[in-house]
């Protein structure tokens, strides 16, 4: 018997998710619909719209499989997988939901898009592979996992306006090294 991602997805959806966080950086994320926020007049009106999607309870319309690396990565287990869903555009930043099964228990990750010289939006990310200072990134923003070994969690990630076709990786926070991971894929900030 064949499992749909999306019968996944809504398996590990039931647990209980995190808070949804408006990110502005690994140290400066706020949790959606609570007072305050950013003091930016910019980043405070993506706080805001985020607050309003997730308040609305809009539906993420693509969602795709995280899978383990190949061999430039490191594999957990076997049973390792994740699932993102994203809205394909969207004012001021990426919005997306975040669910991970089968990572070690209650260990740290950080959650990076990657770019490519060659592809859309990698002018747009913030920092320099090192070694390969053509190629940026974004290591957005450090999370835990609960004693099982899950995460599902909601972001708002605060990007300059553009298009984008990144990767995303779940790297270790202990080595940095890529643990689960989706190829390019397209999304549109507005």
């Amino acid at each position: 018997m064949k499992i749909t991602p999306l019968l996944v997805f809504l398996v590990l959806a039931a647990a209980a998710p995190a808070e949804d966080l408006a990110v502005f950086g690994r140290e400066e994320f706020y949790p959606a619909g609570k007072a305050g926020g950013p003091g930016d007049r910019e980043r405070h009106a993506f706080f805001r719209a985020y607050s309003d999607d997730v308040a609305a309870h809009r539906p993420l319309e693509t969602t795709m499989d995280l899978v383990n690396p190949p061999s430039w990565g490191k594999t957990v287990s076997a049973g390792t997988r994740g699932f993102i869903s994203f809205h394909p555009a969207f004012a001021g930043g990426f919005v997306c939901r975040l669910l991970l099964d089968g990572l070690a228990p209650g260990h740290r990750y950080i959650l990076t898009l990657n770019g490519n010289p060659q592809r859309a939006g990698n002018a747009l990310l913030p920092s320099s592979v090192p070694g390969n200072e053509a190629e940026k990134y974004y290591d957005f923003l450090f999370i835990t996992t609960d004693a099982k070994g899950h995460f599902d969690g909601g972001f708002g990630v605060f990007l300059r306006p553009g298009a984008y076709d990144v990767r995303y990786y779940v790297k270790d926070a202990s080595d940095f090294k890529i643990v689960l991971y989706r190829d390019f894929f397209p999304f549109t900030v507005r």
